[in-house]
């Protein structure tokens, strides 16, 4: 019975992992597709210099008003506003969005791996493949662990490129500093220990992965 049980729950959670993939991908085209919508007929307005008071104009302008005020305390804004001669704020933010939605399903998609792998882990023990389950299982905490690790590398920078998610950023900083300074090699490679930890994990996940499944 409890072999069936398994094998159920395994199916459920590819299951679950489908559902939830598309909802990701309806979420992030529906919130970062609104917001560079809402960028670009701001810009609009700017260019075509429509009164901001109005009452339409204030509630079309409202939204981004944040997104803007942080892309000027961007550290690219100066350095770009000086290359091309114009105000890069808008620029900035409508990047700033892309790269967010990308490394946003980028994320969910990792997730959707976990949860795959965890019903591979359930179907085997169901099946009566122990040896297998116990495979699957250690190899899910291992992808656990190196996608969480990754999940906040990526916080750290959003928080770099758009200065979102300042709260959650300063924390991931502080529990990834040890493995940094163990990735900081000096010399040629000073200040490369961010991208070696990153691809580390990455070439990590990859190896776990054709390892254990």
């Amino acid at each position: 019975m409890s072999f069936f049980l398994s094998a159920s729950a395994g199916m459920l959670l590819r299951r679950l992992a489908e559902i939830f993939g598309s909802l990701v991908w309806l979420a992030i085209l529906t919130i970062i597709g609104g917001i560079i919508v809402l960028l670009i007929i701001r810009w609009v307005i700017d260019v075509a210099q429509i009164n901001p008071f109005g009452r339409v104009v204030y509630y079309l302008r409202r939204p981004t008003d944040d997104l803007l005020a942080r892309a000027h305390n961007s550290q690219f804004y100066y350095p770009l506003r000086r290359a091309l001669k114009f105000n890069p704020a808008i620029l900035i933010a409508i990047v700033s969005m892309a790269i967010i939605g990308y490394v946003s399903w980028m994320m969910a998609r990792n997730l959707m791996t976990i949860l795959d792998d965890l019903a591979k882990c359930l179907t085997a023990f169901g099946s009566g493949s122990v040896i297998a389950g116990i495979q699957y299982l250690v190899g899910s905490l291992l992808m656990v662990v190196i996608y969480g690790l990754m999940l906040m590398m990526t916080v750290i920078f959003v928080n770099w490129i758009s200065g979102l998610f300042a709260g959650w950023s300063f924390r991931a900083e502080r529990r990834l500093a040890p493995l940094l300074r163990f990735f900081e090699f000096g010399g040629t490679y000073a200040g490369w220990a961010f991208l070696i930890l990153w691809l580390t994990l990455y070439l990590a996940s990859i190896i776990v992965q054709n390892s254990f499944f």
